[in-house]
């Protein structure tokens, strides 16, 4: 290969993968990992908004059919604190939920996500380490 032509697939490579980083700095999907043996399981996904905040999706199972829960996003990686709400929910007949909607942080701002025994801040049954 010419030293010209070399170049230029060098210089295109790299903006691939620096686009490809790029990308992957505003998405992060992380597993949910079940408590003292919860047996909660899923997934949450953050994607930062162009405007600031970002979209929140969770994927949840494990849960009692009909039971009530609350979910909670942390600066802390441990979901621990502080704690802003995100939605309080029923579990339904499968003892599954999908959740999503927009929070005020940015994705860098986020920590970790939660699933408590609801309504409020109660036991805590998962946590998606988000940083």
């Amino acid at each position: 290969m010419k030293p010209h032509r070399l170049l230029i697939a060098s210089a295109a490579l790299v903006l691939c993968v620096s686009v490809a980083f790029a990308a992957n700095a505003h998405h992060v999907k992380a597993p949910l990992e079940p408590t003292g043996g919860s047996g909660v399981t899923g997934f949450v996904e953050l994607t930062q908004m162009p405007h600031g905040g970002a979209n929140l999706v969770m994927e949840i199972s494990g849960l009692q059919s009909g039971a009530q829960y609350a979910t909670f996003y942390y600066e802390s990686a441990d979901c621990s604190a502080p704690a802003d709400p995100f939605h309080e929910f029923t579990a339904d007949k499968n003892g599954r939920a999908t959740l999503h909607g927009e929070i005020d942080e940015d994705l860098d701002e986020v920590g970790s996500v939660s699933v408590r025994v609801g309504p409020g801040y109660g036991a805590l049954l998962a946590c998606a380490r988000i940083h």
